[in-house]
């Protein structure tokens, strides 16, 4: 926890996905159902070579099952074609940033209406206000 919290205080205005702090790791039971996902949605067998690939890059990643299952569900509803590549894997995230960022996109003219925060582990971080629910203390 320790840990944690030092590197949310050490956030870059590149900012963090908040989707990795949601949550345990992601298990071969979150994998197997995403894939079940994929082949339904797309109507396609792939090698499995190609599914072992990604799930070895995810759990390198230490992607969590929220993680996971929320990039699923915004691939199946984005990504309309059955021939994906991993890479697009890495598309979707929820971006949390430091007061920095919330500073600078004010000084921008971007109203503060359009930012919300939350508390993560003591440390406020901020994002746009996307309509993305993050399951932490809403501070603003």
């Amino acid at each position: 926890m320790q840990n944690e919290k030092k590197n949310l205080l050490s956030v870059s205005d590149n900012g963090i996905n908040a989707l990795t702090l949601i949550g345990e790791p992601a298990t071969g039971k979150d994998f197997l159902k995403a894939e079940a996902f994929l082949k339904l949605n797309y109507g396609t067998e792939y090698p499995e070579e190609k599914f072992q690939m990604l799930w070895e890059m995810l759990v390198e990643e230490k992607w969590t099952a929220e993680q996971l299952m929320r990039t699923t569900k915004w691939f199946l509803k984005n990504k309309r074609y059955p021939n994906w590549t991993i890479a697009d894997w890495f598309d979707y995230g929820v971006k949390l940033y430091p007061g920095s960022w919330y500073l600078a996109n004010i000084a921008k003219g971007i109203p503060d209406k359009d930012m919300e925060a939350y508390r993560v582990n003591g440390v406020v971080l901020w994002k746009l206000n996307d309509g993305e629910v993050l399951p932490f203390e809403r501070v603003k």
